[in-house]
């Protein structure tokens, strides 16, 4: 179950930090290209999927695992959150990427650079969270 953990907490760390980054200078370097080339750009960027699909796909199916080994509130609040950025994901983020691949529009950028907080918070407060349960797992073994 060591293993399970260590993946699920570097594919948190590591969705985290991109996901920062995505908020913090991707998405609003959106708004320097213009609205007529945005679609074309759009289309390009859509292999940021590669990148992140299967990072998350790791982190949910070994948060479900630790979840059904461990059904603590600790991991359960884990796995709420990460249903949050799933459910954010799904609900925003795609549908406005869609969108943009279409039509260039100041208006849907600044709605995903509002919407994808609800994913840079989720992600830094299971960061925060998994670091915690790491740090009570070592005092327990120290101790």
């Amino acid at each position: 179950m060591k293993i399970i953990l260590i993946i699920h907490v570097f594919t948190t760390v590591f969705m985290t930090g991109l996901c920062w980054f995505v908020q913090v200078v991707h998405y609003p370097l959106f708004r320097e290209i213009d609205s007529n080339k945005f679609p074309a750009y759009e289309r390009k960027n859509i292999i940021t999927g590669v990148i992140t699909i299967p990072v998350m796909t790791i982190e949910l199916i070994t948060g479900i695992i630790l979840l059904y080994n461990y059904p603590e509130h600790l991991y359960i609040t884990n796995m709420v959150l990460l249903a949050f950025i799933w459910l954010s994901t799904i609900l925003f983020q795609v549908p406005i990427h869609m969108k943009l691949m279409t039509k260039g529009s100041p208006k849907l950028i600044t709605k995903v650079i509002r919407t994808n907080w609800i994913r840079t918070l989720s992600w830094t407060v299971r960061t925060l969270l998994l670091g915690y349960i790491i740090w009570e797992l070592i005092i327990n073994i120290v101790y």
